[in-house]
């Protein structure tokens, strides 16, 4: 996928023990989740991952660097958001439509048996079962919503083999899971996992249902449990994957696992969203195509975050199953986004054409390559550590490549004063930041201003939705740039 192309879905859709800071990924220590199995186990699945490789372009000269400064904490943000909801792509009732009334301890499923396309489903204050419904598919959304001012709060559910359900207002206790399941919405909804090794949100495509698909999280909260979001697809080529799934101007918290984990996936954008780290990883791919992983604020905490980013490929090493050589990660774009608080930005794990630009990374390692060969069960090997790795338009504080490993494919044009870089248009002094109000925005005079390089992939907006001009700023943000609207 090329950036261009990660913009262009945002828009349609609305180390590892190895010598690494991440944790490992589900298989190695964690264990595999089977056939319709537990978001609590790890990951399952296949999926040959697919996308081009995009074109460097040419190669432009950096400016001359001004004087060094100190990175600022930004401080509490909303990431990439102009204000939440206004942005929603969410399908909201026609005027006039039925109205199904529910109290407690009547359920979902009753309303939803007698409901038609279009109707909404209002629950009233109070706390809902656990459901699990299945078979309940609708040409257009049936909207299920709070009634207003009331807290409604459900402990959790289960959806299989359902088709078309927008969900608004509610709260839910325990886990979500959509097993086969498509044309979902959850607008300014809670997610809540709580102490559970399960997920707060599975989006699950094991199971004899097939892949989940077309589903859409915007402008919610969602924290806690294990893998507190859990994208689990069969171990077969990526065409089986589950897909098309949109995370937008979400407030995440990760889990006692990762905030995000992706294992068996594609076709899927994470954009805009507050991502808090807490002891683990933020975003890990172990079977991703087609991922764009942009406009994020990603803060964690320093000395326990470990990486905010993981791409990765297991191989038997980490998840010992038959299709297990499917799970790689390839077409990965990681842009546009801010990144505090973690021991890396973007770690590298047996990962193939990924771009990482405009990103503002204040502290850890910039990008840290660890060289792994994962192999199929046979013994194959399934990728020889990283390649087609591009880096370029970012302020990194350093590149780190462990034995074994290339340089990027494709360098130029980054901010890096602590080592590692050596790109054409490289610049190696420290970026001047703003102030804390600012949120790592550069400084007047700042090292990076006016020297970022465009070419085909290059994103031609900020991390504030605001258009970059003809010569625009190296990192996620750009000076002086004119208001931005939504995606």
């Amino acid at each position: 996928m090329t950036v261009k192309a990660a913009a262009t879905a945002v828009t349609a859709l609305l180390v590892l023990g190895w010598g690494g800071a991440c944790s490992t990924p589900a298989g190695g220590h964690g264990g595999v989740a089977g056939s319709g199995g537990s978001s609590g186990t790890g990951a399952a699945g296949s999926g040959a991952a697919a996308g081009g490789t995009g074109s460097a372009g040419s190669i432009g000269m950096a400016g001359g660097a001004g004087a060094a400064g100190n990175a600022v904490d930004a401080g509490a943000d909303r990431g990439g958001v102009p204000n939440p909801g206004t942005c929603s792509t969410a399908p909201i009732p026609a005027a006039g439509a039925t109205v199904i009334d529910v109290r407690a301890p009547a359920t979902l499923a009753a309303a939803l048996a007698t409901a038609k396309a279009g109707d909404r489903i209002v629950l009233h204050a109070g706390s809902y079962a656990n459901e699990t419904i299945s078979n309940r598919k609708f040409g257009t959304p049936v909207f299920v919503e709070a009634a207003a001012g009331d807290t409604v709060v459900m402990a959790g559910a289960r959806f299989t083999s359902c088709d078309h359900l927008s969900f608004s207002g509610i709260q839910f206790s325990a886990t979500v899971m959509l097993d086969g399941s498509a044309n979902f919405t959850f607008h300014g909804v809670t997610l809540d996992g709580g102490a559970s090794e399960e997920a707060a949100l599975q989006i699950h495509g094991q199971g004899g249902a097939g892949a989940s698909h077309d589903v859409l999280v915007e402008d919610s909260t969602i924290r806690g449990g294990g893998r507190t979001i859990f994208v689990l697809g069969k171990f077969a080529p990526s065409d089986a994957w589950n897909h098309h799934l949109s995370f937008m101007r979400d407030d995440i918290t990760c889990g006692s696992h990762n905030c995000f984990q992706i294992s068996g996936g594609r076709d899927m954008v994470i954009d805009g969203n507050r991502i808090n780290g807490t002891t683990t990883a933020g975003v890990l791919t172990a079977g991703a195509t087609r991922v764009a992983i942009t406009r994020n604020r990603m803060k964690g905490m320093p000395g326990k975050s470990p990486c905010a980013t993981q791409i990765a490929s297991p191989g038997m090493e980490w998840d010992n199953y038959a299709g297990v050589e499917n799970m790689t990660s390839t077409a990965i774009v990681i842009a546009n986004n801010i990144i505090d608080g973690w021991g890396s930005a973007v770690q590298l794990d047996a990962a193939r054409d990924v771009a990482v630009v405009h990103n503002t990374v204040a502290d850890g390692t910039g990008v840290r390559f660890n060289h792994r060969t994962p192999h199929d069960q046979m013994g194959n090997v399934i990728l020889n550590g990283n390649s087609d790795i591009r880096i370029w338009n970012d302020i990194l504080p350093s590149i780190t490549l462990a034995t074994g490993e290339m340089k990027p494919a494709f360098e130029s044009n980054n901010v890096i004063w602590k080592g590692g870089g050596g790109g054409p248009g490289d610049v190696t002094s420290m970026p001047i930041f703003a102030g804390a109000a600012a949120d790592y925005a550069l400084a007047p005079g700042s090292p990076g201003i006016d020297t970022a390089l465009i070419n085909a992939e290059t994103p031609l907006v900020d991390f504030d939705n605001r258009p970059r001009g003809a010569m625009p700023d190296v990192g996620a943000r750009e000076l002086a740039a004119p208001a931005g609207a939504c995606p």
